[in-house]
């Protein structure tokens, strides 16, 4: 069979496509996806992207083709300068070094050790709730998954971070806007440009850094003979490991490879979650479910580890949670090295040198011929059989591949625990001020937060019953995009 041409999506003379992609980047994949069908070229500002939503040709790009497919060196580069060159932003055998640095702190036998932090900082935020108030649920789950993060992979207590954690994941959250500045300005305006977001950057930039630079200072400080000291944890790993010629990390490398694993460890799972009780205050015969799970396996007592096989629905709930919002909607672009044919069971395609390829899981969890009324939130969906039945890379919350996300086991324990530890206690509503608002930064934000109201909760003869602290104010949503 001859491969074909990659199709063309029209737009306008140079600028392409870019009104569409500034506007609603993931809404615009989407329907380019479900117009053209597994691959479809547009510009962007003179320049040509591809993007590819077809299982088995995304399983060759991410894998049996993986070394034709590296990650766009420009987008590391701009990554790189904002979190420090680690795992997530460095290539080939710089990568693989850092990932085997790394992977020990995620092995199955470690991560069940975690467990207990988890549900120990998930009830530390509850312990701050009252009944009928308004927060700011996605800075309560920011602030909750990074000090699980923090406890879990570099032995800091919650009271050591208390202060700045607002600070850091604001700074965070400002550098994954510079980053999205950047993909479109850098080689135009350079970083030394005294700008306001040249200006933005630096100040998010030495926030984060400065707390990593801390957390080292402090081992090397607490270091008996010039050794410092194993903890167990990851930043210990990353001080005491050695390569093949027995050099060490100097601090500048462990640093940037800490801040990858730090940012890409809680933000991420703060946005799954903000996302899930988003959707069960919308989905109240869903949030029933779940509560009459959370009460009939749990009766009110703290979850542990063990109970996760007993709490299918919560488990259903995170992944459909992030089929609908995935916090990695869009994976870094690949560069094709040379000339690439990718196939599926009907069709073949010429792959250009050069090309660069989107590959983005929301569109992927999007597509009907993979899920069935794919707008609907349905967490019965995710049955054993049903995801046995999805072909590989249908659905790819954590990315695939020999680069699949390093903590996905990690994460998915993580929101479990903290879902069900919260939701037990807690039923929560839309503020009538809320605007809801996705944002597809590097990771799918909430543009405004997600003001909610706490509803109390109550378990009365092992029934579920869900009673105000407060009179229950009216739930308000902005249209989310589809």
């Amino acid at each position: 069979m001859r491969p074909k041409s990659i199709p063309h999506a029209d737009g306008l003379p140079w600028l392409g496509h870019m009104r569409e992609m500034a506007a609603d980047p993931a809404a615009f994949m989407v329907q380019l996806a479900l117009t053209h069908g597994p691959l479809v070229r547009f510009t962007l500002m003179g320049e040509q992207f591809v993007l590819l939503s077809d299982p088995m040709m995304i399983h060759d790009v991410l894998v049996t083709k993986a070394n034709m497919f590296p990650k766009d060196d420009r987008d590391l580069t701009i990554m790189g300068s904002l979190m420090g060159y680690g795992l997530l932003t460095t290539n080939g055998a710089q990568h693989r070094t850092y990932r085997k640095l790394a992977q020990p702190a995620f092995h199955a036998k470690r991560i069940v050790t975690y467990g207990e932090a988890m549900t120990r900082y998930a009830e530390a935020t509850v312990a701050e709730w009252h009944g009928g108030e308004i927060r700011d649920i996605n800075a309560e789950m920011l602030r909750t998954t990074m000090y699980i993060v923090a406890k879990t992979l570099f032995n800091t207590e919650r009271d050591a971070m208390a202060g700045g954690a607002d600070a850091i994941g604001e700074a965070i959250h400002q550098l994954q806007k510079i980053a999205d500045y950047d993909f479109t300005w850098s080689g135009v305006i350079p970083q030394w440009w005294p700008n306001r977001a040249n200006r933005t950057r630096n100040v998010a930039r030495q926030q984060l850094y400065g707390l990593i630079e801390g957390m080292i200072a402090e081992r090397r400080t607490a270091a008996i003979g010039g050794e410092v000291q194993d903890q167990g944890d990851l930043l210990s790993m990353l001080l005491l490991a050695e390569d093949e010629d027995g050099r060490r990390l100097n601090d500048r490398e462990v640093r940037d490879e800490a801040i990858n694993l730090f940012v890409a460890g809680h933000e991420t799972t703060s946005n799954a979650l903000t996302w899930t009780w988003y959707l069960l205050s919308q989905h109240p015969t869903v949030e029933a479910k779940l509560h009459a799970e959370l009460d009939r396996v749990l009766d009110g007592r703290t979850p542990t580890l063990a109970d996760l096989e007993e709490l299918p629905y919560t488990a259903q709930v995170i992944k459909e949670s992030m089929r609908l919002y995935p916090p990695a909607w869009v994976l870094n672009t690949r560069l094709a090295k040379e000339d690439v044919i990718l196939s599926n069971e009907t069709e073949r395609y010429h792959v250009p040198k050069g090309t660069k390829l989107f590959i983005a899981p929301y569109v992927m969890h999007r597509l009907p011929q993979y899920f069935a009324t794919p707008a609907q939130f349905r967490p019965e969906r995710f049955t054993p059989e049903f995801e046995k039945s999805l072909p590989r890379f249908a659905y790819m919350p954590f990315g695939g591949g020999p680069r699949i996300c390093i903590g996905n086991a990690f994460a998915m324990m993580e929101a479990q625990l903290v879902l069900a530890t919260i939701a037990q206690q807690y039923a929560l509503r839309l503020a009538p001020d809320a605007k809801v608002e996705p944002e597809p930064l590097i990771t799918l934000t909430a543009k405004h937060g997600m003001k909610m109201q706490l509803i109390k909760r109550t378990q009365e003869s092992g029934s579920s019953q869900t009673t105000p602290s407060a009179e229950p104010l009216p739930a308000t949503t902005q249209p989310v995009f589809a």
